[in-house]
């Protein structure tokens, strides 16, 4: 029986996890499918459980390699793939029992590029977040839709709900960001921008657990590795540049900058935020003249950030200058309301923050 679909399983000591995930991806409905479980230089047992699914289920493959992080365990795997299609597990993670036949039955039936579902969030941490969460991995769209800015903008980017066609993976060459994290947002619009379909499949099939010590809690601390997320979209300019995508998704890309930027300053320590802000302004004197976006507004925020610090110092004050109406302006103006509800941040969007000035300024004239 030839494989259909292949999983890739990224595992660093994750002993206390893994055998509850392998045995999910051993007890699909779906029997064609192969595992690559790819161990990334563990240092617990992870390496024995593996190795004793391989003993009794052939499906399974182990690719044993030095630790690299979880793009390079991802990008491993990728390379032994010779199925139609992949999708991904994470080694503390588990699947529905019929996620492998549901996802595929439906990326076959619509001819999409894409599928994707949702996933139930299990909390050892971070039960804070359980709302936005929610929010978050809760599909916007239902069924087989053509790809756009808003899809895009409004699907979570995480590789482990979704199911993708190797042909489009290997044609453009899409792997994931080695040595950054917030890998999945580089891989997933990367594949989006290429793709014409994505179906939604309104069902919770991935099992995500939120514990202490994870890639995505360490996110969520004030670490220097949280200028990753600006980095990581800068890469994506890239993309879309060498493919001759850019002047088509300019508007998009300068959305996608400007969150990663600020999410970098959010998320960060203090002491980082004169390095991001400079990186920032950098790039922006590189890049920005030569690819304008065309919404004005937008402009005005980059055009911001380019210049003066202004306007990151204002949003830092705003709840303290304009008190409770600062909370309401805030409300109406921000335009990616699920990125705000994740980070439950106080600041204003700097259209919001520019627009309350104004209205200030004209009653001050008066």
């Amino acid at each position: 029986m030839s494989a259909k679909v292949s999983v890739i399983v990224a595992i660093y000591n994750v002993e206390k996890y893994l055998k509850r995930c392998l045995t999910s991806l051993a007890n699909q409905s779906m029997e064609d499918i192969e595992i690559i479980c790819v161990n990334d230089g563990s240092k617990d047992k992870s390496v024995d459980i593996v190795k004793d699914f391989t003993k009794k289920d052939k499906r399974f493959v182990l690719v044993d390699k030095e630790n690299g992080g979880l793009s390079s365990a991802r990008n491993a795997g990728l390379e032994k793939v010779r199925t139609k299609y992949v999708m991904f597990c994470d080694g503390d993670d588990f699947y529905s029992p019929t996620m492998c036949e549901e996802m595929f039955d439906m990326i076959e039936r619509d001819q999409s590029d894409l599928c994707a579902c949702m996933a139930n969030i299990i909390y050892e941490a971070h039960e804070e977040l359980k709302g936005s969460d929610d929010r978050y991995y809760t599909l916007k769209y239902v069924g087989k839709k053509y790809v756009h800015e808003c899809a895009m903008l409004n699907t979570d980017v995480s590789a482990w709900d979704k199911i993708f066609r190797m042909d489009i993976i290997n044609k453009y060459n899409i792997r994931f960001p080695d040595g950054l994290n917030n890998e999945d947002f580089y891989f997933f619009n990367a594949y989006a921008c290429v793709s014409r379909t994505i179906t939604f499949l309104y069902r919770r099939l991935y099992n995500y657990v939120r514990r202490e010590g994870s890639i995505m809690s360490n996110n969520f601390k004030a670490e220097k590795c949280s200028m990753d997320h600006m980095l990581v979209v800068e890469r994506l300019f890239d993309f879309y540049k060498e493919r001759g995508f850019l002047q088509k998704h300019k508007n998009l890309f300068w959305r996608q900058w400007l969150d990663g930027y600020w999410f970098s300053l959010r998320s960060s320590h203090k002491k980082f935020h004169d390095d991001i802000r400079k990186a920032g302004a950098e790039f922006l004197s590189s890049h920005l003249a030569e690819n304008k976006p065309d919404d004005a507004g937008l402009l005005r925020d980059l055009e911001c950030v380019a210049g003066k610090r202004f306007i990151y110092r204002a949003r830092r004050k705003a709840k303290d200058i304009f008190g409770r109406g600062y909370v309401n302006i805030n409300a109406l103006f921000r335009r990616n309301k699920y990125l705000t509800d994740v980070t439950r941040d106080i600041s204003m969007r700097s259209d919001a923050l520019l627009l309350k000035l104004q209205v200030l300024e004209s009653k001050g004239k008066k």
